[in-house]
């Protein structure tokens, strides 16, 4: 498109040491050098860098092969990509989107979902959905660990309540004869751990540890392997396109690396296109069946957390899918990566997958025009 940007679309990402100074650098690139497609001009800024008034930011904007940083006037549209790494940080982000509802001169592209527990609460309102959720309940201290032990065959799955890429996650599983506990989990750096302890009390010390001032949520440990042993989940991408409308950009399988109890890609895993991988597991009509399901709880979630949270613009929905081709509602993602979309081979999903942000931010831009003339 030629002429004047209709607007600019500033993509807000956490800082990070290194050059350029912000994370997710690959997606902003393709979605600064698709810009103009879409008659956008596309900055990265972090909150920071954003002047107190709102008035202008201090950006950075692609172009002949590297990062400029300049002084922009404020964005037209705000697309919150921030994943946040110090309580600093998520003050002037919270700050920042806290006055989004009341901003006359600039608009939030969409809404983060809150912790895993409040999206949880607010889906099992939903009938429909109560046969997908795994039972859930808040982490509290020594009681809610050991009576989830008891009520979930001595299994359990302890994640966090903010955070994603599988991240301070622990399986605990409690041996029936000599009460001894195993853990297996991932620390906050990603980082494979794995402990065994002789009695409750010192394993108890050691979570504590581990969980910090964190919330958490406790769940039964759910059996997601492929018949060669290795875990997997599904991953649904949900995004608005042109028109302000839910579609499905893309699915795929993301299977774990040897030995790791989670599928998440940042742990080693890989990701795979869906109807292959399971038609090897499950077989032809149980995968039709399979994926008929996934695609009506897709289509379902996205109006149902919208009625609770407010305007969201995309979600990654996962699910896992046990022994017995029974299918679980994992977890949903307001700010979902999209590099399984792109590995699992379907090209239209991948360039979808990076250009819906624009393209929906366009929507917005000329809505606000329609409005104003």
């Amino acid at each position: 498109m030629n002429g004047l940007p209709l607007g600019t679309f500033g993509i807000m990402c956490c800082s990070r040491r290194g050059s350029p100074p912000f994370s997710g650098e690959s997606y902003c690139r393709r979605l600064t050098t698709l810009g103009r497609k879409y008659g956008l001009r596309v900055i990265v800024f972090s909150p920071e860098d954003a002047a107190h008034d709102r008035s202008f930011v201090y950006g950075f904007t692609y172009r002949e092969g590297a990062w400029h940083k300049h002084r922009f006037p404020f964005p037209d549209i705000v697309y919150d990509r921030c994943l946040f790494h110090s309580p600093k940080e998520f003050a002037a982000a919270s700050t920042l989107l806290s006055e989004a509802h009341t901003a006359k001169g600039w608009t939030l592209w969409g809404r983060g979902l809150p912790g895993k527990w409040p999206v949880y609460r607010a889906l099992r309102k939903e009938q429909r959905l109560l046969p997908y959720l795994p039972p859930t309940r808040p982490f509290r201290g020594e009681k809610s660990l050991f009576n989830a032990l008891a009520a979930y065959n001595g299994e359990i799955f302890l994640k966090p309540r903010g955070g994603s890429q599988g991240r301070g996650t622990l399986h605990i599983r409690k041996d029936p004869g000599s009460g001894a506990l195993h853990i297996q989990g991932r620390d906050s750096a990603n980082r494979p751990v794995e402990k065994n302890f002789a009695t409750e009390n010192h394993a108890l010390h050691w979570i504590r540890e581990f969980t910090g001032q964190r919330g958490y949520i406790i769940q039964p440990f759910l059996h997601l392997y492929s018949r060669k042993g290795r875990s997997f989940d599904i991953r649904v991408l949900m995004q608005k396109n042109e028109k302000g409308l839910w579609m499905r950009t893309g699915i795929a399988v993301r299977e774990g690396a040897a030995g790791s109890m989670t599928s998440n890609l940042h742990g080693g895993g890989k990701a795979l296109p869906v109807l292959p991988y399971l038609s090897g597991q499950f077989g032809a009509e149980q995968t039709e069946r399979i994926t008929g399901v996934l695609r009506q709880l897709s289509e379902m979630i996205p109006p149902i957390l919208e009625s609770h949270f407010g305007r969201l613009g995309e979600l990654g929905i996962d699910f896992g899918i046990d022994t017995n081709g029974d299918i679980w509602l994992l977890e949903v993602n307001s700010k979902p990566g999209r590099t399984s979309i792109r590995q699992a081979g379907d090209p239209v999903s991948a360039v979808l997958a990076s250009e819906n942000p624009l393209r929906y931010a366009r929507y917005l831009l000329l809505r606000q025009l329609r409005r104003v003339n």
